[in-house]
């Protein structure tokens, strides 16, 4: 079976920036345009890692919020607008009462009513949507009104402020975390001086020291795990019984028949 090959590190950087300039609508920003370039022509990589992402990156508008926002600033202005809305249509009352009890008076000389009690009544002269009861029940209405509206856009505000606060806090996460992947990936980019020369130098020490010390962990558990594994009985066979090592008594001469 083929092994599926990675793409390069680089490769995944322009994909990160991709889906970023793409998630947050900034196209033409010239520092994340210009990284791409670089790395797709792989030219001036050097003079791009010198760069801190965190100053260049830019700042997506949060939008979840502006819709709710924009709703809560209409409501605003009407509230606004209707809390002059009594006041205005209770002078206006007013206004045609007076003329009313004007010809009121003309038309009945000196057997007249007080002015509360022709604005009450009307008299057949006065119509009854200026009446002060059919005034005084609007007014209640338009308070009421003013009150809900009041209640729902502090309510309402409130929460898109809310939304908007969560979507920065997640853009910044991952503002954040483009730029560290930025970072991380042109950092041995970096054109060489005896500054990047050190560092490098710390890291490779540093990965060398972890390797051995892996290395010291594995040989371990090695060490006790072959502690572990019983050892062969030894099994006797019969020419050990035998000792090739003891002294037999020499053969004796045998006398010749001639003695």
């Amino acid at each position: 079976m083929m092994a599926i090959r990675k793409p390069a590190p680089l490769t995944g950087l322009v994909e990160k920036i991709n889906a970023f300039t793409s998630s947050y609508r900034v196209d033409g920003d010239p520092y994340l345009d210009g990284l791409r370039e670089a790395i797709e022509s792989k030219k001036n990589l050097h003079i791009w890692a010198e760069l801190d992402p965190l100053d260049y990156l830019p700042h997506p508008e949060a939008k979840a919020h502006q819709s709710r926002s924009r709703l809560v600033r209409i409501i605003t202005v009407i509230r606004n607008v209707l809390v002059f809305a009594p006041v205005a249509l209770t002078w206006a009352a007013v206004g045609q009462a007076t003329t009313g009890f004007s010809r009121y008076i003309d038309e009945n000389g000196a057997d007249v009513v007080n002015f509360l009690d022709f604005w009450q009544n009307g008299y057949g002269i006065l119509d009854d949507k200026w009446k002060i009861g059919e005034v005084a029940r609007l007014d209640f209405l338009m308070i009421m009104v003013v009150i809900i509206l009041t209640l729902y856009v502090s309510q309402a505000g409130h929460t898109a402020e809310k939304l908007r606060d969560t979507e920065e806090e997640a853009i910044d996460r991952e503002r954040i975390a483009l730029a560290l992947e930025i970072h991380a990936q042109l950092h041995d980019k970096r054109k060489i001086t005896n500054v990047t020369m050190n560092a490098s130098l710390a890291g490779s020490i540093s990965r060398l020291v972890s390797a051995t010390h892996n290395l010291e962990d594995a040989s371990k558990v090695l060490e006790k795990a072959s502690r572990k594994i019983p050892k062969p009985a030894t099994s006797s066979s019969f020419l050990d019984s035998f000792s090739f090592s003891d002294d037999y008594d020499a053969p004796k001469k045998r006398k010749s028949r001639g003695a």
